[in-house]
């Protein structure tokens, strides 16, 4: 007899499938209908909720045999890495040690699973991750900004090279309002589709002349557009406040997204992707606000014993953040839901790109300007 009384009803046909135990009749009902509960209640837009929710009680209602249990676990675990509940993971695996019921990865991107962090890299030495940035030659914006400026540092980890920074906003109600509206009123925007559905957010994917690299995030892709004359506009006004003063030294790709109200959200990830080589060097990444205030996230990947491991910063219209050092190899950072907020924001990051996809151009040229960051 298989015995899966300390798991909550979700967790046994799990439990009971992977065993290869057919789940029907009276127990499969009772199953279902707390798998119903699940999706009633789960991540998730209110439209694909129902859908769900009908689909289960079809099930229930004509007898769910095993076939239909496992599509069952499939719908349900679309959106979740475990049960909410007991903690059983997607691939019926025990709970991990220190679960507490209720842990329901709060906060996460409509139908965003979190990021599966691997095991911890060797460290530089006993109290460091990485060589100190005075070794490396690493500045920080701030200090290579020759005009007076407003930076603080939310995050100055020594220890690990990473480092964020925040420069209010230096422009007026007007000028925010009109780029604001070039932004939004400029950019060809979507919405692609990954293995959950739409994803939270629209988004658009812009590079400097030349390139082609399409941006590929998860299963995720999106087709590049060049840089609009609006696009130059805004950089022009915004880069001289990162100490970017020249324009062969700015940044050589956009991501932008668009969310429309506080559903919108991005989850728990890095910039980590092979355009950026964020795991392997410094870098710095820039990122301009537009439009209604949002939070935004930080957190360690490896967090030490006693040390904070959770940050959070108010990005109003116009601020500049940056990401530098080896924060995208040490650190996650989201934009969480928030249901109150009922406004649009815009937010555009910047980065250079250091290793272009095979067929772009660019990446056929000998190194320029396509690969300069000045972080060293």
């Amino acid at each position: 007899m298989l015995v899966v009384a300390q798991r909550c009803t979700l967790a046994r046909m799990i439990t009971a499938l992977r065993a290869g135990v057919s789940v029907t009749g009276t127990v499969s009902a009772t199953i279902a209908t707390g798998i119903v509960t699940e999706i009633e209640t789960g991540s998730g837009n209110g439209t694909m909720r129902k859908k769900k929710k009908i689909e289960m009680k079809g099930m229930v209602q004509s007898g769910l045999e095993t076939g239909a249990a496992q599509s069952a676990i499939t719908t349900v675990f679309s959106w979740k890495t475990q049960c909410p509940h007991c903690g059983t993971a997607k691939d019926g695996s025990a709970p991990p040690e220190g679960f507490k019921p209720g842990d329901r990865n709060k906060g996460k991107g409509k139908g965003e699973e979190d990021l599966h962090v691997a095991p911890a890299p060797e460290k530089y030495a006993e109290d460091l991750w990485e060589a100190p940035r005075e070794i490396v030659g690493l500045s920080l914006i701030s200090e290579d900004c020759p005009r007076v400026n407003n930076w603080r540092y939310v995050l100055r980890d020594d220890s690990r090279r990473c480092f964020a920074g925040l420069h209010p906003s230096p422009f007026s109600e007007e000028q925010l309002s009109k780029l604001f509206e070039d932004v939004r009123d400029g950019t060809s925007w979507k919405q692609p589709e990954g293995p959950n559905g739409l994803i939270p957010r629209k988004t658009a994917w812009m590079v400097a002349a030349g390139c082609g690299c399409t941006y590929r995030y998860g299963r995720i892709e999106v087709d590049p557009q060049p840089y609009p004359p609006w696009m130059h506009d805004v950089m022009k006004q915004v880069m001289p406040y990162c100490g970017i003063e020249l324009r062969e030294d700015w940044p050589t790709s956009c991501n932008l997204n668009l969310y429309e109200d506080g559903g919108m959200s991005v989850g728990w990830h890095s910039d980590d992707e092979r355009l950026f080589q964020g795991k392997f060097q410094d870098i710095r990444i820039l990122s301009f606000s537009l439009g209604v205030s949002r939070k935004f996230e930080l957190r360690a990947n490896w967090p030490e014993e006693n040390e904070k491991q959770h940050r959070r910063v108010l990005l109003s219209s116009g601020d500049i953040m940056t990401m530098e050092g080896m924060l995208q190899k040490h650190y996650q950072h989201r934009v969480p839901r928030e249901e109150n907020i009922q406004r649009p924001r815009i937010n555009l990051t910047w980065r250079w790109i250091f290793k272009h996809t095979p067929r772009c151009p660019a990446g056929r040229r000998r190194p320029g300007n396509f690969c300069r960051s000045p972080s060293r």
